[in-house]
């Protein structure tokens, strides 16, 4: 007879021991639960247990060696308890029992294989995720400074440029074929960012992998990559064109540069040339007065006849304004400069006509001799120490103190002509008003007045003209129509100063 209740009992025991931690974890308030987590504790009452169950069922020819693999089918344990009870159990059907159990067995197994080739393709899949997952991170970190490179490209093969010279769009043209020289390098680089895409998904094909399709890492793609490229691609022989057209702008430029250049060159000096003789002239006192005004009369005509140039001049500074030419290395005259010139010659070549025709005049007038001129002139040029025609007063004050004066206080610029009044007031008689008064009385037969008429009977034109132009009417009882006041005319005219 078998006492179930005792073999119960120990196989209760056994299943205990084999859930110990499950099993103390319930009864924390009998057991000591640090104790029973202690794992030197467990390792020691399992290998208690084993020796226990093997000393027994060494009496029936086995033994076991791991409770849980030895004890899972439960044929060892019954054989235990046989051996514990000392009768042999009495199994119905055994054989179905058995066949069950087997079957049981062999699906647990074929469950293990099952589950270790699950872990297998699942640590597989892991792999490949891990793959994945590090040629996504490889593709963002080379992605991002490609793009950034592209995005600078793209910036700068579209940007406006401004030069004013060969030299300037040749440095960047220059520039641009440096970067030309880039681009093979670059798509090695793109179509390597590329692969590590493709590489993505042929593992993900090969292994039947769904892709989210985004890349955890960056926000660009492959496409971004390849569009950007083709964009970069097209600007290349647009920028190619943009600058060989701006070569044939600065190559035109430059001819326009020259051609103003090389008559500015001549232009310039000709004015300034034109200045100094005409200067000289004025000075010059090795002719008469008349020579000098013929001299001046071609001059006048020549600079007349110049004006052409100037015209010309002027046609090419308009076209280098609307070419946008603001700077010209191959001259030092700007248009600016070339018309002021050209106002200053024709302003010097009237202003000494006139003085020259001032000078005929008060000769005429006053009776001065051509030597007496001359000295004049000589005296003049000496002290004036500038060369500019006109005297500074420490010139004057010198000029008065060398012929005798004590005027130190004189304060004016002196022009010749005022110069010729002042020599001729001081050099004259002091009955030389009286005189001219009288060879005036002469010609209008003892008058106290003279008519035009009687003017240019007498006396040379010009001299004639300038006396009527400034003898003031005849007003005494006397008077005729049309007649001149002589004696005022001579009072003044010996009387007048520019000092």
């Amino acid at each position: 007879h078998v006492d179930y209740k005792t073999l119960f009992q120990i196989y209760v025991k056994g299943l205990n021991i084999l859930k110990m931690k499950n099993t103390y974890m319930t009864q924390e308030e009998d057991w000591d639960r640090d104790l029973l987590l202690d794992p030197a504790w467990e390792k020691q009452q399992r290998k208690t247990f084993t020796a226990w169950c093997n000393s027994h069922l060494r009496k029936a020819g086995t033994q076991i060696e791991n409770i849980e693999e030895d004890f899972r089918n439960g044929l060892k344990l019954m054989l235990l308890l046989e051996v514990i009870s000392g009768t042999e159990l009495d199994y119905h059907d055994a054989a179905t029992v058995n066949a069950r159990c087997q079957g049981i067995c062999d699906q647990w197994d074929n469950l293990g294989t099952l589950t270790q080739k699950r872990r297998d393709a699942l640590e597989r899949v892991e792999k490949l995720w891990e793959t994945i997952d590090q040629l996504y991170l490889e593709f963002a970190k080379r992605a991002a400074p490609f793009n950034n490179w592209m995005d600078g490209a793209m910036e700068d093969l579209q940007d406006m440029f401004i030069v004013h010279s060969i030299e300037e769009i040749q440095s960047l043209i220059t520039a641009h074929d440096q970067f030309k020289a880039t681009l093979p390098e670059a798509d090695k680089e793109r179509m390597a960012t590329v692969g590590i895409h493709n590489e993505i998904l042929k593992i993900a094909q090969t292994y039947g992998i769904k892709l989210s399709g985004i890349n955890p890492y960056t926000n660009l793609s492959q496409q971004d990559i390849n569009t950007k490229w083709e964009t970069v691609k097209h600007l290349v022989p647009l920028r190619d064109q943009m600058l060989q057209e701006e070569v044939a702008r600065q190559q035109g430029n430059e001819r326009l540069r020259r051609q103003f250049a090389a008559q500015a060159n001549i232009i310039g000096p000709w004015i300034q040339t034109k200045m100094e003789e005409i200067s000289h002239v004025s000075v010059d006192i090795a002719g008469s007065l008349e020579e000098q005004m013929n001299s001046l009369k071609q001059y006048e005509q020549n600079i007349i006849n110049y004006k052409s140039n100037i015209d010309k001049l002027e046609g090419d500074h308009q076209l280098s304004q609307e070419s946008l030419i603001f700077d010209n290395k191959h001259t030092n005259y700007t248009m600016e400069h070339v018309r002021v010139g050209w106002e200053q010659l024709l302003t010097t070549i009237a202003r000494t006509i006139n003085e020259v025709e001032n000078q005929i005049l008060t000769r005429d007038a006053k009776g001065i001799s051509q030597e007496q001129l001359n000295e004049f002139r000589a005296s003049f040029n000496h002290f004036d120490r500038k060369r500019n025609g006109m005297m500074d007063p420490d010139d004057f004050r010198a000029c008065l103190i060398s012929m005798g004066y004590d005027l130190v206080n004189a304060k004016a610029r002196l022009t010749f002509q005022a110069f010729i009044d002042f020599m001729t007031r001081e050099t004259a008689e002091t009955d030389t008003a009286e005189q001219v008064m009288a060879s005036f009385k002469i010609l209008a037969s003892d008058k106290n007045y003279i008519t035009v008429d009687e003017l240019r009977r007498e006396l040379p034109p010009e001299q004639a003209e300038y006396c009527i132009s400034r003898m003031t009417r005849y007003i005494g009882a006397d008077a005729a129509p049309g007649a001149l006041d002589y004696i005022s005319f001579s009072s003044a005219l010996y009387g007048e100063s520019d000092l």
